[in-house]
């Protein structure tokens, strides 16, 4: 054991991939759906790993935790300047009611109980489960004009909080979302179904996001024209009859040996060989319409395209997808799939687009290709990151967070990783408005962030391993008690403000709040009530809001205690 041990303290980074290893084993065992999650699990193995009182560099918490703030904000950041607008003004209220709300609580729970502002820091980050406020405020500390064993002590007991609130944080606010909508009065389904018919959609079987109708897809295929109502009509007057029950266009017209272009204006005779792309419900009425199918590959020879397109053309955010669908462009062009920061949004007619909304977009290549001149950015496959934006954002954020001004005598300052989600907010920013640089592909955000915020955690639970267990024998229930009231206590006055003063629809409601309290799970479990996408309308913006202010309430709460 001796040895061993030997072994862990010349080589820290051995300890380190263990709790790594070890965390995101745990972290992925679920009982009845709910499981810890990885960053519980991390830190509670480097916790375990933290009793053996190894030394670990603290650059690494550092790189870790700046690696995580940056990404946060690079991916909150087109929809957090987005959405300072008026539509956005009631999903900020909602955002800033949940902040204020759980400032408000901490702070009177470290006052009842008698705990330090460690401790109610880590009370806050845990309960309402927003890991970057650790960070905020292990900055703060740092700043405090108190001993270095008393900062030590601070930053121990804000991961023994951190450890014991944010398991309820995460599985009890879920579950009390899943009870919300009856203490609401709310009949989840029906209102969804009630927003579904007002958008101009229909209800389909399955709404998960995972699963889709294969009869939904958009196909190409050929027709001889024989049909009396086609004859003689032109193309333009042809594709009006496929909008219902789905939208359809005719790509080419084969007369004879020439294969010709289809134009509105181009009059439909007989013997003309139609082919026709669309959803294939749309493809079905074709059939009906024009005449007998044939087979396409003795016709012609398309190239198609599907292409993710960032949504950045001024004309284009704000309008619906009923407008877009019926503007002379979209000739040609079917929506497949459209997502806000990663979530599906469903296709209805009166579903409004917003800034760096991502479609997915079909059609003939050369369709395809205006479509994306018309709405943005296309993001092509690939996976190099910019380095050189992230290297520099951190850099620059790292700067921004070692001002200090002082306010009534009180030292205020970012801190690192103020100053670097605040660099991150901005690269995110700039990256929608010039997509042609500063690209971090999914795959390279899912790293950095899980990369980096485990490292961070890591090195919490193995430098404070050994005071976080004695703060949990001395004062574990009462952490855990106050860390259930002010999990809670948000979401309700969130609830009751939104819904009896600022009057919102009660679908769009409950996604702000999973989005004003940073859980995505607890949207997802709306959904899957909900059988439907709606609710992911409502989350967007308040998860960008949330994601800043809840970061920057650690080193509030430091100050303030």
């Amino acid at each position: 054991m001796r040895e061993f041990t030997m072994v862990l303290e010349r080589y820290p980074e051995v300890p380190l991939f263990l709790s790594l290893a070890v965390g995101y084993v745990v972290g992925k065992l679920r009982f009845r759906g709910f499981g810890i999650g990885t960053t519980a699990s991390v830190l509670l193995a480097g916790m375990a790993f933290g009793q053996l009182g190894l030394p670990v560099p603290p650059i690494l918490k550092s790189v870790g935790f700046a690696l995580f703030a940056f990404c946060i904000g690079y991916q909150v950041g087109p929809q957090f300047f987005g959405s300072l607008r008026k539509e956005g003004m009631n999903y900020l209220a909602i955002s800033l009611v949940v902040a204020v709300v759980g400032l408000g609580t901490a702070l009177a729970l470290g006052k009842v109980f008698g705990f330090d502002r460690g401790t109610t820091a880590g009370l806050f980050a845990g309960a309402m489960t927003q890991s970057a406020a650790i960070g905020t405020a292990e900055g703060a500390v740092d700043s405090l004009a108190i001993s270095s064993a008393a900062k030590r002590l601070l930053v121990d007991h804000i991961a023994a909080s951190y450890a014991i609130t944010y398991l309820f944080g995460v599985v009890g606010v879920v579950v009390f979302f899943k009870f919300l909508p009856r203490l609401l009065r709310v009949d989840l389904k029906a209102e969804a179904a009630q927003l579904e018919e007002r958008m101009g959609g229909q209800r389909a079987e399955s709404k998960r996001p995972e699963l889709f109708a294969w009869s939904a897809q958009v196909g190409l295929r050929a027709f001889a024209a024989t049909g009396a109502d086609v004859i003689g009509k032109t193309v333009g007057e042809l594709e009006f009859a496929l909008r219902f029950p789905a939208r359809g266009a005719v790509y080419h017209i084969r007369r004879g040996a020439a294969l010709l272009p289809a134009t509105p204006e181009t009059v439909v005779q007989a013997g003309d060989i139609l082919v026709v792309g669309g959803k294939h419900a749309g493809l079905v009425r074709a059939a009906e319409l024009i005449g007998r199918e044939v087979d396409i590959s003795g016709v012609t020879s398309m190239l198609g395209e599907a292409v993710a397109v960032h949504v950045l053309n001024p004309a284009v955010i704000g309008r619906t997808l009923g407008d877009l669908g019926r503007l002379p462009g979209a000739r040609g062009i079917f929506l497949s799939r459209m997502t806000r920061q990663g979530h599906p949004l469903p296709l209805l007619e009166e579903t409004v687009i917003a800034k760096c909304d991502v479609m997915h977009v079909v059609g003939a290549q050369e369709d395809v290709e205006r479509a994306v001149k018309a709405l943005g950015y296309a993001e092509r496959a690939s996976a190099v990151t910019d380095l050189v934006m992230v290297a520099v954002g951190c850099l620059v954020g790292t700067l921004l967070g070692m001002i200090v001004i002082p306010v009534g005598g009180i030292p205020v300052t970012l801190g690192t990783g103020g100053g670097v989600l605040l660099a991150g907010l901005i690269c995110g920013w700039l990256r929608s408005v010039r997509p042609m640089f500063g690209r971090i592909p999914d795959a390279g955000q899912w790293l950095l962030n899980e990369l980096g915020l485990s490292l961070f955690v890591a090195c919490i639970g193995l430098t404070s391993g050994k005071a976080a267990i004695a703060a949990l024998q001395t004062a574990g229930m009462s952490i855990f008690a106050a860390g259930v009231i002010l999990a809670l206590a948000p979401v309700v006055a969130g609830a009751l403000i939104g819904r009896y003063v600022l009057k919102m629809n009660p679908i769009l409601l409950l996604g702000a709040l999973s989005g004003a309290r940073v859980i995505p799970q607890a949207m997802l479990a709306m959904q899957e009530d909900a059988e439907s996408a709606t609710p992911a309308l409502g989350f967007a913006a308040p998860y960008a809001f949330a994601n800043v202010l809840l970061t920057v309430m650690g080193s509030i709460i430091i100050n303030l205690m």
